[in-house]
């Protein structure tokens, strides 16, 4: 089934970003609509992909990892443990 234009996101814009986008959108040969769609999906992409990465320093990494092997008496984390075993509400790919 064609999924393409099944919903609908209207947008507030001032004067200086619309004419910007359209310039935008000729300039590239596309529609404003397509021009939109293509940069708000790229940028959504970008942001999803970042929010599934942790990122720190190889000396917090080696720390993180030693702290996972160490032989310690942990409280037990029932809030964290639940959370741990939910499915995650990111979109996967």
């Amino acid at each position: 089934m064609d999924e393409r234009g099944r919903g609908r996101i209207n947008l507030r814009v001032n004067p200086d970003q619309e004419a910007r986008l359209r310039a935008a959108a000729e300039a590239n040969g596309e529609t404003l609509t397509g021009f939109l769609l293509v940069a708000g999906t790229e940028r959504a992409d970008e942001v999803l992909e970042r929010s599934r990465r942790i990122a720190v320093s190889g000396d917090a990494f080696d720390r993180f990892a030693a702290a996972l092997d160490a032989d310690a008496d942990v409280e037990p984390m029932p809030t964290l443990k639940r959370y741990a075993e939910e499915p995650s509400s990111i979109p996967s790919r």
